[in-house]
């Protein structure tokens, strides 16, 4: 589904974990906008409602302040979840080499009772080529020193992604794509205006249409390669998304990127 950027999304009221893919703990334009965070919490006030990202500690504590989650948490009733202090749950993953990594990340993300609510703002990153609701679901849950471990090559690094968004369950992403960043986002890059956001049940799908909005192919995006295991399907692409397509600047190392294919 996609709709105007500025629309009230179709946001269940139920007990929900917000996951916010949050880039800096600077004041960063690469980051979703508070009044879209504002409008979901609107939706949910009442419900069990917990806000995460994750970074390391003195980060996380930074970029709360910086968003001001700590004043719009206080004002709705929700909770701000620090996974450095709660990714009790542990995952044993294995790379494309059959190399096994053992990480922690928040037992609540695989809790199929509790609806996640992922939102991401795309951009073009130097570590994804588009770093979008996907890979928010897997990395943002992650206990931060654990997630170092995933970087082993961007190969092994989307499989991890796609096979941690895989074991999630009850799922709704946000693509908050009223402004998208491009060039060497998220902080040197640029902020163009696209006014869509996109909203589905399933990350990959969301970022399929992200990814064919703004210029980008949607082969290019290994995590998207290894969740539909090597057979991207082609999904439709909403007629607001075809109106309003871009083609993005991507980031300079996107050659080094795409390394990953050679796998």
């Amino acid at each position: 589904m996609a709709l105007p950027a500025d629309e009230r999304p179709p946001v269940p009221k139920k007990d929900a974990l917000i996951v916010l893919a949050v880039h800096s703990y600077i004041p960063s334009q690469a980051n979703p906008r508070a009044e879209l965070l504002e409008t979901i919490l609107q939706i949910l006030e009442g419900r069990h409602v917990s806000l995460t990202f994750s970074m390391p500690k003195s980060y996380f504590e930074k970029a709360v302040k910086v968003m001001g989650l700590d004043k719009l948490a206080a004002k709705y009733g929700a909770k701000i979840v620090m996974p450095h202090q709660s990714a009790t749950y542990r995952l044993e993953l294995q790379s494309p080499l059959g190399n096994k990594v053992r990480v922690r990340a928040l037992e609540a993300a695989f809790d199929e009772s509790l609806l996640k609510i992922v939102v991401a703002m795309p951009v073009s990153h130097p570590q994804t080529i588009l770093y979008s609701t996907m890979t928010t679901a897997a990395l943002q849950i992650l206990e931060p020193k654990d997630s170092q471990n995933l970087y082993e090559g961007f190969r092994a690094l989307y499989k991890y992604i796609a096979d941690i968004y895989k074991l999630e369950k009850n799922t709704l992403c946000i693509a908050d794509g009223k402004y998208v960043i491009e060039g060497d986002g998220p902080i040197k890059g640029f902020q163009r205006y696209w006014g869509v956001q996109v909203v589905g049940e399933n990350c990959a799908e969301v970022d399929y249409v992200v990814a064919r909005g703004l210029g980008v192919d949607p082969g290019d995006l290994g995590y998207l390669y290894f969740y539909y295991d090597g057979a991207i399907p082609k999904i439709d692409v909403p007629e607001l998304v075809e109106k309003n397509r871009l083609n993005i600047k991507l980031t300079s190392n996107v050659g080094i990127l795409l390394s990953w294919k050679k796998g």
